[in-house]
Order: C-alpha cells, then structure tokens, then sequence
C-alpha cells in the first residue's frame, strides 16, 4: 500500500508546488554551475544518471516519479548548455573571422590573439 500523503511533488498547496519548482530549479541550477568543469566529469554525470535509474526501478511510485522527472529535468539543462556552447563557439569563430579580415596585411594583433584562444577554449 503506497501512502500518497507522503509524496511532496504529488501534494497540493502552495508550499508544495513551490517544492516542486525548487525540486526542479535546483536540477536545473546544479548543471548551470558546473557546466564550466565538473559536468564534463563522467564520474558525476554516471553516478547522477545511476541514482535516478536506481530510483526509477523501484517498487515506489513517488520514487519512480521523482527520478523521472529529476532526468527530464536534468536532460533539458544539458541540451540548453549544449545549445548555448553552440551559439558561445559560432560567435567566437565569426569575432576571429571579422578580425582576422580587418587586420589582414598588418602584422599580428594582440585582440586576434585573444580571439584565437577563446576560439579554441570553446
């Protein structure tokens, strides 16, 4: 017998649905942050995406629930830090280009330079 009452992201009431939205932004927040360094670590993506599998196996429904949707959520903030390292390294190129245009016969550039490495660093 699963006992409902217990299930915060099920519950009504306005301290419950702003649970529920801290549940989901603080999934979202997590990736935010470490979209620079610690996302790239595939010891914390696959321990993360093992709990949730874990959690999405079990006998409990709220668990079942829960990790389903803590992996959409977790699934969106990945592809909008992919989307915006898209759009980061598109700018980066069409900055290196333009400069590389307008300096072109002069000798190098130090801006050109910076422009080289944030190029490459993306």
């Amino acid at each position: 017998v699963q006992d409902n009452e217990d299930y915060p992201l099920i519950r009504t009431g306005p301290y419950w649905k702003k649970f529920k939205t801290n549940f989901c932004e603080f999934i979202a927040v997590l990736v935010q942050q470490c979209q620079c360094s610690i996302l790239y670590d595939s010891y914390l993506m696959d321990t993360i995406i093992s709990l949730l599998t874990g959690l999405a196996d079990s006998m409990v429904r709220a668990f079942r629930h829960t990790s389903t949707l803590a992996a959409m959520k977790l699934l969106t903030a990945v592809v909008s830090v992919q989307l915006n390292l898209d759009v980061n390294k598109h700018n980066a190129q069409t900055l290196y280009e333009v400069e590389k245009k307008r300096i072109s016969g002069k000798r190098t550039n130090y801006r050109l330079d910076q422009l080289e490495t944030k190029r490459k660093e993306v």
